[in-house]
């Protein structure tokens, strides 16, 4: 996340893995209900599932981060069901932003 951000390592990797999750279901490789059994399942342990720090500029640096860490590759977890996942290489910046728009859709 972001130098001294107020969240913790841990929880900044829920945020992130919720994230995913909501591009999954842009993509179609999930439905809603499977979205919102994920969400259902974090808040009832108590994990945040956004932090006012994820913002696009940031998610689209870190994808561009990630193609530099990565070996010129992306390779974005997303899931096609509950313990099945892809990795790929093609996230765009307007996927990002939709995913965002539909993150604040959720009662955080």
């Amino acid at each position: 996340m972001v130098p001294g951000a107020d969240i913790m390592h841990g929880e900044a990797v829920n945020v992130d893995g919720f994230f995913c999750v909501v591009l999954s279901f842009l993509r179609g490789y999930i439905d809603m209900d499977t979205v919102n059994r994920i969400f259902n399942c974090m808040k009832l342990l108590n994990l945040p599932t956004n932090s006012s720090d994820l913002q696009l500029d940031l998610a689209w640096q870190s994808c561009k981060d990630a193609i530099e860490h990565r070996h010129g590759e992306q390779r974005i977890p997303l899931i096609t069901e509950i313990g099945e996942s892809i990795c790929v290489s093609d996230i765009t910046e307007e996927e990002l932003k939709h995913a965002l728009e539909l993150m604040a859709k959720f009662d955080h």
